[in-house]
């Protein structure tokens, strides 16, 4: 007999008498009738005194609810296999106690008691009484009070009985209680509770007293609480055979646990470019130093998640320079730029000019502080709006002119010419007659009243002119202007500046 097959429930039904299947004298049904209806209670004492027959007397002990009547029916029991009967089958505590007792069956009949009574010094007097473990054990089951249930569990010694109650028991306080018992030491039984049981403590109660580390990999395979596993790789120390479990399990959650605890690069290595699953990977990555290793990753995942964790493990600028330039997901291109390995304001520079990705190069501009940086992405980077963000940066007279100068981009043009100050350039620029709206612009900034009062005289876009009237404060020159310009515009600007 295995260690299991004692507690296999048995397939044998008990045989249940029913009132129904046996031939009731009339009398005795008339009496039966008296003893649960009557309204006066010695009538129905009386009637239920004078019944002979056992299963009328059965039915009732099982059946009726007045507790007078029920134990005087119970009494009236002779036949043991009816007694066994009520004993197991009627509704009622005080029944069964009383059947039990009948039958000889002391320590039942107390735990009938305990079982289905609150604590109290009555009660605590019947159960001290109880030594039987087989008994305890039932109490330790089904008692209602949980402090029964405790005591009956504090009494069991016999680990046999223990293993029992864990397997029976609902109670899963009292199952761990059981399992913390000196006696209880199988690990073939503890096996069976910590891969069977549902209960996140009861399994770790089990798995606690475990010491087998071959034992403990069969059952980490198989747990899918994340805790538990914790528990039971926290308690195996050999490296082989968390090795073993890693590279045999199915399941992406107990390799990611275990990966935590491995340190073989060789092996995590193979788990980050082999495993199917991308968490797995991912985790193995994390752990990875190697930067052949990290490149080939970089190169042939097809995971951004993946590639966005090698890209962090990695200390080579030039190699995250090629990753920020050419990979397609810009937060794997976010994690290169990023990493601390990337410091250089060169490699910087040489980002925000070479890159196609305006998240790539507006990142490196944060990291631009030298003028002459901003200078060379002015002049080479590939995207316009780069080159546009460099004018905050930018100062220098020389290439502020050239970029008014260039027009290629007027909006762009007028935003440098903004930063001018100098009067001989921007009377040099007015004069270049680039556009209108970069005359008007620079006519806006001079001061010169001399030279105002000639452009606004002899220009020949009233824009410009009225832009020169603007900054005139000669009241003669004014006057000509408001009488005698051409354009309505100019001549109301000139007016109003002489309060007219």
């Amino acid at each position: 007999m295995g260690l299991f097959d004692r507690f296999k429930k048995s397939n044998k039904k008990e045989k249940k008498v029913v009132l129904d299947d046996v031939e009731i004298e009339e009398e005795e049904l008339r009496l039966k009738e008296i003893a649960i209806n009557h309204k006066d209670r010695i009538e129905r004492a009386q009637a239920a005194d004078k019944i002979t027959n056992e299963y009328v007397a059965l039915d009732m002990a099982k059946t009726v609810k007045d507790r007078a009547i029920r134990l005087i029916a119970v009494n009236k029991l002779k036949d043991k296999d009816l007694l066994m009967d009520a004993a197991k089958n009627s509704q009622f505590f005080d029944v069964r106690s009383f059947a039990w007792e009948r039958l000889g069956e002391n320590n039942k009949s107390i735990a009938e008691i305990v079982i289905n009574s609150k604590k109290s010094k009555h009660v605590d007097a019947i159960f001290n009484k109880i030594t039987d473990e087989e008994t305890l054990k039932w109490i330790a089951i089904e008692a209602n009070d949980k402090k029964y249930k405790n005591y009956a569990v504090d009494k069991i010694d016999n680990a046999d009985i223990l293993y029992d109650l864990v397997l029976k028991s609902k109670d899963n306080s009292i199952k761990k209680a059981a399992i913390q018992k000196e006696s209880f030491t199988s690990e073939e039984v503890l096996k069976k509770v910590a891969i069977e049981d549902k209960d996140e403590w009861v399994k770790k109660a089990a798995i606690s007293k475990i010491n087998d580390e071959n034992t403990l990999s069969v059952i980490a395979q198989v747990e899918e609480n994340a805790k538990v596993r914790s528990l039971i790789f926290d308690k195996i120390n050999n490296p082989e055979i968390l090795k073993n479990i890693l590279l045999d399990s199915k399941k992406a959650d107990v390799k990611t646990d275990l990966i935590s605890k491995i340190d073989d690069e060789k092996l995590l290595s193979k788990i980050a470019i082999e495993d199917e699953d991308k968490i797995v990977r991912s985790e193995a990555v994390k752990k990875i130093n190697d930067e052949e290793i990290l490149l080939e990753i970089l190169n042939n995942e097809e995971d951004r998640f993946v590639r966005q964790i090698a890209v962090n493990n990695l200390n080579n600028p030039r190699e995250l320079i090629k990753i920020a330039l050419n990979d397609e997901d810009k937060f794997v291109r976010k994690h290169a730029m990023s990493n601390d390995a990337l410091a250089d304001e060169e490699d910087f520079k040489y980002l925000a000019i070479n890159s196609t990705y305006e998240d790539v190069a507006l990142d490196a501009l944060e990291h631009i502080n030298k003028e002459e940086s901003f200078i060379d992405i002015l002049k080479n980077a590939k995207l316009s709006e780069i080159r546009k963000k460099t004018l905050t940066n930018i100062t220098d007279l020389e290439t502020l002119i050239r970029i008014v100068l260039e027009n290629k981009d007027e909006e762009f043009s007028l935003k440098a010419l903004g930063k001018i100050k100098n009067q001989k350039c921007l009377i040099k620029i007015y004069e270049q007659n680039i556009s209108e709206n970069i005359s008007v612009k620079a006519v806006s900034k001079i001061t010169d009243q001399k030279y105002l009062s000639k452009v606004v005289l002899n220009d020949s876009s009233w824009k410009v002119r009225e832009a020169a009237v603007k900054k005139l404060v000669s009241k003669k020159v004014l006057k000509e202007v408001a009488n005698n310009d051409d354009d309505e515009y100019v001549r109301k600007m000139a007016k109003k500046k002489l309060n007219l």
